[in-house]
């Protein structure tokens, strides 16, 4: 495998990951976190009940991780669980302080 670069192209130049700003303010490391928030939740949610299923699943599908995701697969996951984030953030469960 080889070193994977943390720049990506942008306009006539390269930016880190963590400086690119997707959509509605939000850089590539926050919604990253985001995104991780809810996973470590339904994981840590479902483990207390006995159900490993989720964690499962990502495990034997080989998640390679929301850093290493085009800022596009991002934009697309981050849509689908915004709405669970924000509801964890409502309700003051989310697992650790949220970058921001």
């Amino acid at each position: 495998m080889g070193v994977r670069s943390t720049e990506v192209a942008q306009d006539d130049g390269f930016i880190d990951h963590k400086d690119l700003i997707i959509g509605e303010g939000l850089s590539h490391t926050v919604i990253a976190d985001r995104l991780a928030q809810v996973d470590a939740w339904k994981i840590q949610s479902d483990a207390g009940s006995g159900d490993y299923e989720y964690l499962a699943n990502l495990l034997e599908s080989g998640f390679r991780g929301y850093h290493n995701m085009s800022p596009g697969e991002l934009w697309t996951e981050w849509k689908a669980q915004e709405e669970q984030w924000n509801a964890l953030r409502e309700d003051e469960q989310l697992p650790w302080i949220t970058l921001e």
